[in-house]
C-alpha cells in the first residue's frame, strides 16, 4: 500500500506573520518571567532565557520587520 504524495504548498505571507508574532509574544512573556519572578535565581531557567529565547526574539523580530525582502530573496531562487 502506498502513501499518495501530497503538494505541500508553502506557508502564505499571512500566516508567517501571525506565527513570528506568536512566537514573539511568548517569548517576551519568557523574558518577563525571568525578570519579574523569583525562577531568575534558577540556573536552568537563567541559562535557556539567556541562551535560547532572546536570540530567537532578536531573529523573529529581525524576520518580522524585514518579512518582504527575505520572502523576495527565497523567491527568487539564491
Amino acid at each position: 500500500m502506498t502513501v499518495p504524495k501530497r503538494k505541500v504548498k508553502p506557508m502564505t505571507a499571512a500566516a508567517l506573520r501571525t506565527t513570528l508574532r506568536w512566537f514573539h509574544i511568548v517569548g517576551g512573556l519568557i523574558i518577563g518571567t525571568y525578570l519579574y519572578s523569583p525562577w531568575s535565581a534558577n540556573a536552568a531557567f537563567t541559562a535557556m532565557t539567556l541562551y535560547l529565547v532572546t536570540p530567537a526574539l532578536v531573529l523573529s523580530g529581525i524576520a518580522m520587520w524585514k518579512q518582504g525582502p527575505i520572502l523576495r530573496f527565497f523567491r527568487r531562487g539564491a
